[in-house]
C-alpha cells in the first residue's frame, strides 16, 4: 500500500545569530545556508529540503529579526516576515543565552527587543492558525539543563504548538535535539504532493550557492564593517577539464579604501579567501574547483537591484 504524502513549507525566523542557518544544516544534512559569528550573515531566504520516507519539508532559512530603520536592514527583515507568512509551520529560534547573559545594557536591549519581536511573530502565525514551535538554540551552553523548563513553560503560553530545545552546532546527533524537532515538524505537515525530488537539498541556483560561499568567507575573516558591504557575483562556472571546474566572480565593495583591506597585504586576505571558499565549492560540486576572485570597485552597488536580483535579494 502507498504511503500518504505530506509536504509542507516550514519558516525558520529568529534574532541575528540565533542560529538559523545552523538548524537548517543540521536538518538537511548538508551546508546550504552559510554560517558566521557576524549578526546578519544570512541575507537571502535559503531553501533546505529534506526527504523523509512519505514527508518532505521544505525549511526556509531567514535574515534575523531587528527594528532597524535603515533601508538594506528593512528589506532583508521583509523577506523573513514574507517567509514566515507563506509558511505552514512557522518555527521561531529562541537562543539560550546561559552563564555569559547580557550584562551590558545595549545587549539587555537588544535581549529585551529579539524577545519582544520573537513573541510578535509567535502572535501573529497563532492568528493566522499556522502550527507554531518555538525552538530553544544552543542549549549546550546550559550547565544545568533543569533551567530549560520554566523557560519552555513560558514560552508554551504564547499559545504556540510545541516547544523544543535543541543544540545544532554538532549537527543531528541523538543528543542534539535535532532528530526529535524532525519528528515533532513531520507530524504537523499537511497532506499534499512533493515541490522536490527526493535527492534534491536545496532550490538555490548553483552560481548563488558558490557566491555565498565565498561571502561566507568574506564575513567570517575580514573585519568592524567591511564585509556587510561586500556582495559577491558568480560570473562563470565551466568545466575546464574532466573532474575540475572553473568558477569566477567578483567580489564587490562599496568604497575604494576597502578594497586593499579585501585584498590584504601582497593579495594575502583575498587568497585565503579563496582557498577556504574553494574547499566548500568542492564539497557542492562533488569535483576539483579552480576558483578565481577578482575585487571591484562598485559604488552604491546596495542601490543596483540588477546585482541584487543576482544575488538572491
Amino acid at each position: 500500500m502507498d504511503m500518504e504524502m505530506r509536504c509542507g513549507l516550514i519558516a525558520l525566523v529568529g534574532a541575528p545569530n540565533a542560529g538559523k542557518s545552523t538548524l537548517i544544516n543540521a536538518l538537511v544534512g548538508e551546508k546550504v545556508g552559510i554560517v558566521s559569528a557576524k549578526p546578519n550573515t544570512t541575507r537571502i531566504t535559503v531553501r533546505g529540503v529534506v526527504t523523509h520516507g512519505s514527508n518532505q519539508l521544505i525549511f526556509m532559512d531567514t535574515p534575523g529579526l531587528n527594528r532597524s530603520e535603515k533601508a538594506f536592514d528593512r528589506r532583508l527583515v521583509q523577506q523573513g516576515q514574507g517567509a514566515g507568512s507563506e509558511a505552514d509551520i512557522l518555527v521561531i529560534l529562541r537562543e539560550i543565552r546561559g552563564r555569559k547573559a547580557a550584562k551590558g545594557g545595549k545587549d539587555r536591549q537588544r535581549a529585551a527587543e529579539s524577545f519582544g519581536l520573537e513573541r510578535e511573530m509567535a502572535e501573529q502565525g497563532v492568528a493566522r492558525k499556522q502550527k507554531v514551535v518555538v525552538v530553544l538554540t544552543k542549549i549546550d551552553r546550559l550547565a544545568d539543563k533543569s533551567a530549560l523548563l520554566p523557560i519552555m513553560t513560558e514560552l508554551q503560553g504564547w499559545g504556540v504548538d510545541a516547544v523544543v530545545p535543541v543544540s545544532a552546532v554538532n549537527g543531528a546527533t541523538k543528543a542534539s535535539g535535532v532528530a526529535q524537532l524532525l519528528a515533532v515538524l513531520e507530524k504537523m505537515l499537511p497532506e499534499g504532493p512533493w515541490l522536490f525530488p527526493p535527492d534534491q537539498v536545496t532550490d538555490m541556483p548553483l552560481p548563488l550557492r558558490l557566491a555565498e560561499l565565498t561571502r561566507e568567507q568574506a564575513m567570517r575573516l575580514l573585519h568592524q564593517e567591511i564585509p556587510y558591504g561586500v556582495g559577491v557575483l558568480t560570473e562563470r562556472i565551466e568545466e575546464v577539464e574532466e573532474g575540475l571546474t572553473l568558477v569566477q566572480q567578483q567580489l564587490l565593495v562599496a568604497k575604494e579604501q576597502h578594497k586593499p583591506m579585501v585584498l590584504g597585504n601582497k593579495g594575502q586576505m583575498l587568497k585565503e579567501i579563496g582557498t577556504k571558499a574553494r574547499k566548500e565549492m568542492q564539497k557542492v560540486m562533488g569535483s576539483g574547483v579552480r576558483l578565481e576572485l577578482h575585487v571591484k570597485v562598485a559604488d552604491r552597488w546596495l542601490e543596483r537591484e540588477a546585482w541584487l536580483r543576482e544575488m538572491g535579494l
